[in-house]
């Protein structure tokens, strides 16, 4: 079972007066978590089984639903939800950075080095100090990290080299640390709405976008472009949060509960994640033609864009404690 972060004694007690007439002492309390991803995405089915455990562990103290498939909206709609009270969890990435720009971390490029490097961070006193600041800053609490795979390249040309992306118009979410990082690479960052993305690729309005395996394999990517390149330049991961007055606005004994539900739901996520791993990979590279390039050269020409981060709050900090962590391993 994960520890940690995700096991450390709370922050100091917030008024529960945000979440309304909600009653979080009473016998049975019922919490909307959301997931924007299909049911039988590996993070959705991760926070079902959390669902499941808390309720358990609880002993039907809570009843948890999940609604999956973004029909609460999208994670920044649900995020902000999570701060009005009005969604109690969900599972979030990079969209955080949004609401605390400091926590452009959780999605750099290049930050991370393998998976290894991320579970070291996130059991240990960096992961703790990520999660007091998200309170502080947000009033979101995450409560476990869930792996997912890294990001890849998906182009209509190969791509063997950095050389080789000079130009491309490469769609990338609206994140700052994206947008400047394929800058930096040479490449033509294209913020784009994700449903575009297919058809963007389709007709060739963009040369190539990047994702990881489970996205590309789910809407089919390796219909509209022929080639991936393995960059794991983001190795990913993403939290289940929950809005932090909530979680202390209930006894003890069901916060216990739903840390040792999120803690075993992590664990659960390692073992669905790797079978869905072994299916898309053996899809995609069945239907692409697969390179590897040495990625040494991209993150020596990345290597200054977290310099135009360092003026937020706390980023400077965990960014180079990350670094540290990858050193010390």
């Amino acid at each position: 079972m994960k520890i940690g972060l995700w096991s450390a004694a709370a922050v100091a007690a917030l008024s529960v007066a945000a979440v309304g007439a909600k009653d979080l002492r009473a016998d049975t309390v019922e919490l909307t978590f959301a997931s924007a991803y299909a049911a039988d995405d590996h993070q959705s089915m991760s926070v079902e089984e959390f669902a499941r455990l808390a309720e358990e562990y609880s002993d039907g103290r809570l009843s948890i639903d999940v609604a999956v498939g973004g029909v609460l909206g999208g994670e920044r709609d649900v995020a902000e939800s999570i701060q009005l009270g009005t969604v109690d969890g969900a599972v979030l990435g990079g969209i955080l950075q949004n609401f605390d720009p400091a926590m452009a971390i959780l999605e750099f490029p290049f930050l991370f080095r393998d998976e290894e490097h991320v579970r070291t961070v996130m059991d240990g006193e960096i992961g703790d100090r990520i999660r007091d600041q998200l309170v502080e800053t947000t009033d979101i609490r995450p409560l476990t990290y869930i792996m997912r795979t890294s990001r890849q390249l998906t182009t209509n040309e190969p791509v063997e080299s950095l050389e080789d992306i000079q130009g491309m118009n490469i769609r990338v979410p609206e994140m700052q640390a994206h947008l400047e990082t394929w800058s930096a690479l040479g490449a033509n960052p294209t913020p784009l709405a994700f449903t575009e993305v297919y058809t963007a690729l389709q007709l060739g309005t963009v040369d190539g976008q990047e994702n990881p395996l489970g996205v590309i394999h789910a809407n089919r990517f390796h219909e509209v472009v022929d080639y991936l390149a393995l960059t794991d330049h983001l190795v990913g991961f993403m939290l289940i949060v929950m809005n932090n007055d909530t979680y202390e606005g209930l006894d003890p004994e069901v916060q216990e509960a739903i840390d040792r539900a999120a803690a075993e739901a992590s664990e659960y996520n390692d073992e669905i994640l790797a079978e869905q791993r072994a299916e898309w990979e053996e899809v995609l590279f069945d239907a692409m033609t697969v390179t590897r390039p040495d990625t040494q050269e991209w993150r020596e020409a990345a290597e200054g864009v977290h310099e135009g981060f360092l003026q937020h709050e706390g980023f400077e900090e965990l960014y180079f404690a990350i670094q540290d962590a990858a050193e010390d391993r």
